[in-house]
Order: structure tokens, then sequence, then C-alpha cells
């Protein structure tokens, strides 16, 4: 445990980590994609678009960005009209299925005066933001700190370029030691790519155990729950209790009464 130890900063997802909808979330924003393009694709340049963002995304370049160049649309045109999507067909209606969590939240809140949180996720920062409103963890997930799918430029999170905006919120340039930083996801080629730039990485899925050296992921968990709980654990063990020891939100808040 003593990777879990030394963690300072933990980047969560949401969907398949805190969240079983991944499937159910990703049909409806490519479905929302979909839409979108075929709006302003006024001279059927791209007849296959679902085809395209696969093939886009395999070759991990933002679909957004180049259907926007394909169509001679601004992303944020296209963005805009996604999200507008998203909002009248997804949200309204998945939120629905989002209940208080009170272990979530516990084990959320007693991790909070050790590590920072920031979130990364291919959903957008209205579902985020109302997914933290409706489990509780509203004041634990600050909007700062939530780094949905438009905010990183709608970079897959398989490559570092989805992972260096939420590393410089956390206070980490390039050439840092990021062996602090913990990522958790439910998708072992996000990890694979977080193991890559140095950072310890927890898989959510079916077990509790540590991996065999050599595997893209460093610790695999049944739930977030447990896996905060660990880290608390493995933290206090290390150092000493934390419970007494502000929040980084309480750090921030106090940084901010000071500064002129």
């Amino acid at each position: 445990m003593k990777k879990l130890a030394k963690v300072r900063a933990v980047i969560l997802g949401i969907q398949g980590t805190q969240y079983k909808i991944t499937d159910n979330i990703q049909r409806h924003f490519e479905s929302a994609v979909h839409d979108a393009v075929k709006s302003k694709d006024h001279e059927n340049k791209i007849p296959n678009i679902l085809g395209a963002y696969e093939d886009y995304t395999e070759q991990r370049v933002s679909p957004i960005k180049a259907f926007s160049d394909v169509l001679g649309v601004s992303e944020m045109s296209l963005q805009k009209e996604i999200h507008a999507n998203l909002q009248d067909r997804v949200y309204g209606m998945a939120i629905k299925h989002i209940k208080h969590d009170s272990k979530l939240h516990a084990a959320t809140e007693k991790l909070s005066g050790a590590v920072r949180f920031a979130t990364l996720t291919k959903l957008s920062s209205d579902f985020a933001q109302e997914f933290y409103r409706v489990s509780g963890l509203r004041n634990i997930h600050r909007r700062d700190s939530i780094f949905a799918h438009e905010d990183v430029d709608f970079a897959d999170k398989s490559t570092m370029e989805a992972y260096w905006p939420v590393l410089n919120y956390l206070g980490y340039k390039e050439g840092d030691d990021l062996s602090g930083v913990l990522v958790v996801d439910a998708n072992r080629d996000n990890l694979a790519c977080a193991k890559a730039m140095g950072m310890v990485t927890a898989c959510i899925g079916d077990k509790n155990l540590s991996p065999l050296n050599g595997d893209p992921i460093d610790f695999e968990y049944e739930n977030v729950k447990v896996l905060m709980n660990e880290v608390h654990n493995a933290i206090r063990e290390e150092k000493g209790p934390v419970s007494n020891r502000p929040s980084w939100n309480e750090i921030d808040h106090l940084k901010w009464m000071v500064e002129p």
C-alpha cells in the first residue's frame, strides 16, 4: 500500500467509476453528435457520421474538431449544438436514476482532508455538476475541479492531452513527478495512458486486488468507495490521522480570504 500512502491528488471519472451508465450515456452522446453534425452538413460532406466518429476516435483525433474542419464551422458552434441535444434528451431523464449515496459521500469527504480531487469525464459539465449535486458531493467537487469533455477539447482519456489541463489545475506541470496522483477509471486503455505518464492507477472492476507487475494498472477495486477508504487508511498509517487537517476546499477558501 506504499503507492496509496503517497497519493496527494485523485482524478476521478464518473461513468463506470462512480455511476454505472456508461453504455447508455455513450450512445446518447454519439447520437447527439450525429444530429448536430447532420444539422450543419448541408452538402452531405459526411455521409456516415457515426463511422467517421469511430474512425477519428481510433486515430486519437478529436471528432468534434475534425467535423468542424470538414464542415467549415467553428468548434464552439458544433459543441453548443451537441450540448443542446444532450440537454433535451438525456440529462433530465438520466438524472432521475441518480440517488444520494451516503457511503460515497462519507468516503469522499473523509479523504478530502488529505488529497485534492478533480474529475475528468466524457460527460458534459452540466451532467457532471448535476451528478455531484444529486449525489451530495457538490461541495467537494466544485465546478473548477470538473473537467468535462468540452473542457479538454474533446480529447480522449487514452491520450495525454486529456490529462494535462487536470494536472495543471492540481498544481503539476510537465516534468514533475506524478507518482502522487491517483487516476481512477473503469477503462483500462485510459489507465494505461495515465500509467505511462507516471501516475498511480486504479481500475473499478470486479475484484479488490493488486494486479501483477506489468499490468497497465496498479490496483483494482470493486467500487470507488472501497478504494477511497483504502487510500485514507494508507495515508493515515503513513502520516498520522488526517481527520483534523483542513480539507483542500478549506485551504483554498483561506487562501482566497488573504489574497488581495
